[in-house]
């Protein structure tokens, strides 16, 4: 083989491994980056899921807590209304007892005037006692029973126990200390009330005593015989004695 040859083979060799090469690397190229772009694929795809699993579950996770709010929202609503339906039945009850206590007002309002003129009518006939003390009672039940601010169930009650003091004078005995007129002067004395049958009176030295006449309105002396009886009464009544049977002077009861 002469030298030319020989060179002609050569670059023919070199051209065929530099070719080669060339094909070796495109090939390469065209297998690898369709591999590379396919992980890539895959490495996001994976990171998109996890990504959506973990953002599902929190999702789910705010979807539950959601539902139980609105559990409870629904629940607090019904509780709501069940006392908003209350409170309207209660608001009608209040209302119609309000109308029903404005009626009983009006009727009443003329039964305690009555009431009232009845213990001023009591006061009128009555013995006289403690007639202070009974007109200033009097004049603060006028007072009140005049007062539209003041309820009519107090009203009443205070009436009532006016009523009561007064039943009460029926049933007790008591002394106490009065001026009344004796033989044309003013004398302070000593007197024993019983019940409301009879009023008697002694004066301070013990030497006269007598009665109040209810027929007559005025203060009728006794006989020095009943001294011992009434001064008897009087210490019975300031409990400076224990209680005994008297025989007192009562006369006969007027009816008035």
């Amino acid at each position: 083989m002469n030298k030319g040859k020989i060179v002609i083979h050569v670059f023919l060799l070199l051209t065929m491994s530099w070719s080669y090469d060339a094909l070796a690397g495109n090939v390469k190229k065209e297998i690898q980056a369709p591999v590379h772009e396919a992980v890539g694929i895959e490495q996001k795809t994976q990171a998109r899921e996890v990504n959506w699993h973990t953002e599902k579950e929190k999702k789910t996770l705010v979807f539950e807590a959601l539902e139980k709010e609105l559990a409870m929202l629904e629940k607090e609503l019904n509780t709501e209304a069940a006392r908003r339906t209350a409170l309207i039945s209660s608001i009608i009850r209040k209302t119609k007892q309000i109308e029903d206590l404005a009626e009983i007002e009006g009727q009443m309002s003329p039964f305690l005037y009555d009431l009232l003129d009845k213990i001023k009518e009591i006061n009128a006939r009555d013995l006289p006692f403690l007639q202070e003390e009974r007109q200033k009672r009097i004049q603060a039940l006028e007072k009140l029973n005049a007062n539209p601010q003041v309820p009519v169930s107090e009203k009443f009650r205070k009436l009532m126990e006016a009523l009561l003091v007064e039943t009460e004078y029926g049933t007790t005995i008591e002394v106490y200390q009065q001026t009344i007129p004796l033989s044309g002067e003013e004398t302070l004395v000593n007197i024993f009330r019983l019940g409301r049958l009879r009023l008697f009176y002694q004066t301070l030295d013990k030497q006269e005593c007598g009665f109040f006449n209810p027929a007559q309105k005025v203060w009728e002396p006794l006989g020095n015989t009943h001294l011992k009886t009434i001064q008897a009464a009087i210490d019975m009544g300031l409990k400076r004695k224990p209680v005994e049977i008297l025989t007192l002077p009562i006369g006969r009861i007027v009816v008035q």
